[in-house]
């Protein structure tokens, strides 16, 4: 997993997860998830996909209800 804000500059990353790990999983060991405060200024957020936590700094576009 790479993270990037809008610069397009890595601020973190995560390594040793196979493909078959879930986003999320690999996304909470990495070490903004740990300290965002260290990596994003205040006001600072970062767009992820629907399979990422939601957070008030990691903001998923669309979060789709599950109607069976």
């Amino acid at each position: 997993i790479v993270i990037l804000p809008h610069n397009l500059r890595i601020v973190d990353y995560g390594l040793g997860h196979t493909g078959s790990v879930h986003d999320s999983y690999a996304f909470e060991s990495t070490q903004i998830f740990r300290d965002h405060t260290a990596f994003l200024d205040e006001g600072e957020w970062l767009w992820a996909d629907s399979a990422y936590p939601l957070q008030k700094w990691c903001v998923a576009p669309f979060k789709a209800s599950h109607k069976w």
